[in-house]
């Protein structure tokens, strides 16, 4: 990824991050998806977000998605596990992002799937 930097987390209100989802660009997309997982309440509605965004023709949303759903699994949301897991099994044949995705598979598995 080109020129990162550190950006704190915010909390975005919903109608916020639906405009931002659906704006098209990559910066607003991605910062709403941290924003989402972070401390959006309905993790039903992130983790949907997450999956759909995986499929952007933008390598940096891609990015932000399957990080974020490594982030839903380490702070313990609930997540549909086959949808997940399927999804990132996929996500890592990409190989713009299959270093987030395998890490964020990790994450499902050691923090959401019981043993």
């Amino acid at each position: 990824m080109r020129d990162l930097k550190y950006e704190a987390v915010r909390p975005i209100a919903r109608e916020e991050l639906t405009n931002w989802l659906a704006s098209g660009d990559p910066q607003l997309v991605a910062k709403a998806l941290y924003a989402a997982t972070k401390y959006e309440e309905d993790w039903s509605w992130v983790q949907d977000q997450c999956v759909g965004s995986l499929s952007s023709p933008d390598v940096s949303i891609r990015w932000a998605a399957a990080t974020c759903l490594g982030d839903l699994a380490f702070l313990r949301r609930p997540l549909n596990v086959d949808m997940v897991v399927s999804a990132l099994e996929t996500a890592i044949k990409d190989p713009e992002i299959s270093d987030p995705a395998r890490f964020s598979l990790s994450m499902v598995k050691q923090f959401v799937i019981p043993k």
